[in-house]
């Protein structure tokens, strides 16, 4: 004996298979999403490039930047050590051939010894003290 499916049964089983496609599209669109050969995992794996490159070029950038900043300190400190050494050697000389290298400390060879520091601290301020305005 075979019984005939009621309405309310007919719309029962017709809510059920569509819910059961339903759940099978849904799942087969999600299987598919994480396949490796599927376009959401290539643009995935696109994107995870740019974003790698994006931050390459943003840290190459910086490297960059500090690679100059510390050239033109080298360069800084390279044309101070020049003056530095230029008016220690002058000073030198001045100081050897003087008709009073050898006698005791006088005026106008502290006069000298002053401007040679004020020339090294002229080049190079903070290697100098403050100079106070005591008498």
């Amino acid at each position: 004996m075979t019984r005939a499916l009621t309405p309310l049964g007919w719309l029962i089983a017709g809510i059920a298979l569509l819910m059961a496609v339903a759940l099978i599209a849904w799942g087969w669109n999600n299987l598919w999403a994480w396949l490796p050969w599927s376009a959401e995992a290539r643009l995935d794996r696109a994107e995870a490039r740019a974003d790698r490159a994006k931050s390459d070029a943003s840290a190459r950038g910086l490297e960059a930047q500090g690679n100059a900043e510390q050239v033109r300190r080298t360069e800084a400190y390279g044309d101070i050590r020049v003056r530095v050494e230029a008016a220690t050697a002058e000073s030198i000389t001045q100081a050897r051939s003087a008709p009073d290298a050898t006698d005791p400390l006088a005026a106008d060879r502290a006069a000298r010894l002053r401007d040679h520091d004020r020339r090294l601290c002229d080049i190079a301020p903070a290697s100098c003290p403050a100079t106070s305005n005591a008498p």
